[in-house]
């Protein structure tokens, strides 16, 4: 009975529009091809979240985006500081050393000078005996706080050899700008290796730190005058480069080299206190580009020509602007990976 039901059913209906083989009809067959499938709740109920998930990273990075972000000079910091994050971690590396010396030394120029001017004052006797003996201690006790005691137990061994008491209290100046010389992260070694290596040379340090602050709105952006700017004194330069930072001879000439230094210097003065912010942003881009190459997935799987798109199959995700702007500035970008 069941079977003779189906069979007149089938029978109702006209002959291009019944089963030929299972339940499939001759329309089927012919037009199979051009009748689209629904994605299944599944996926759109995914695909949903990820959209949604696009839009609030992208508010995120609207709010962390700093017109400064997009200034020629932030943009020369932010590359040199990925590179030296990605390529130059050890301390060793000779931008590294370079980078940190001179920034030590400009950022102290202060104390070096005052320590100078005594040792230019008081340069007889006792005195010497007492530099020299300070510049074996740095040698000897990198940890300031031994420094520091030594240093404090000298005082009255070197005092009571003095008659004048202006002279004792020379001394004690001269200890007390070295004690503030040896709270600075390697500022003590460094007036060390500048000492023994007969480098000292606060002046020229001086017209470079003027050259920063005069010229921080103008042309640090530009290489060019941080090359004349060591090519005026390469000689001092080069001896620098050469006994104290230790530059690699067959990479480029040292005056490029510490040319490149002292403009990374320049910019990190004006942008160093921004870059935290940047890193935030390119840590939600980050975030960002993952979500959109998934809804791009998505897409591709789905394809319009098998697939009903509904419109938010459609829609422009959101943020993609500003991607474009600042991807190549992620430490491993999908896109660049794509690109190879």
């Amino acid at each position: 009975m069941k079977a003779e039901l189906i069979l007149e059913e089938k029978l109702e209906k006209p002959w291009w529009n019944r089963p030929l083989l299972g339940e499939k009809t001759l329309i089927d067959y012919f037009f199979s091809e051009y009748i689209k499938l629904e994605i299944p709740p599944e996926i759109l109920s995914v695909y949903n979240y990820a959209l949604e998930k696009s839009d609030n990273i992208t508010l995120t990075l609207k709010a962390l985006l700093n017109d400064k972000f997009s200034n020629k000079g932030f943009l020369i910091y932010a590359r040199i500081e990925g590179y030296l994050n990605k390529y130059c971690q050890h301390k060793k590396h000779y931008f590294i050393v370079g980078k940190e010396l001179f920034k030590t030394l400009l950022d102290n120029l202060d104390i070096l000078n005052k320590l100078t001017d005594i040792e230019a004052e008081y340069n007889h006797g006792v005195f010497l005996e007492f530099y020299q003996f300070a510049l074996e201690l740095i040698q000897k006790y990198p940890n300031k706080l031994i420094f520091q005691e030594k240093l404090k137990k000298a005082k009255e061994y070197f005092t009571i050899q003095l008659n004048e008491e202006q002279e004792k209290k020379v001394i004690g100046v001269y200890i007390k700008y070295l004690l503030l010389l040896s709270e600075v992260d390697n500022l003590a070694n460094y007036f060390y290796l500048v000492k023994i290596n007969q480098l000292t040379n606060w002046e020229l340090l001086k017209k470079i730190k003027t050259f920063i602050e005069e010229n921080q709105q103008s042309n640090i952006e530009e290489l060019k005058p941080f090359i004349l700017l060591v090519k005026n004194d390469e000689d001092w330069f080069t001896k620098i480069a050469t006994k104290i930072i230790k530059i690699k001879k067959e990479d480029t000439e040292d005056s490029l080299i510490i040319a490149n230094i002292l403009q990374y210097i320049a910019l990190s003065y004006k942008y160093e206190v921004i870059y935290p912010q940047f890193q935030l942003f390119l840590n939600y881009l980050s975030k960002w580009e993952k979500v959109y190459y998934y809804i791009i997935s998505l897409r591709d799987k789905y394809g319009s020509k098998k697939y009903n798109y509904p419109p938010n199959f459609k829609v422009k995700i959101s943020g993609f602007d500003i991607y474009k702007s600042y991807y190549d500035y992620l430490d491993s970008s999908y896109f660049m990976k794509q690109k190879h």
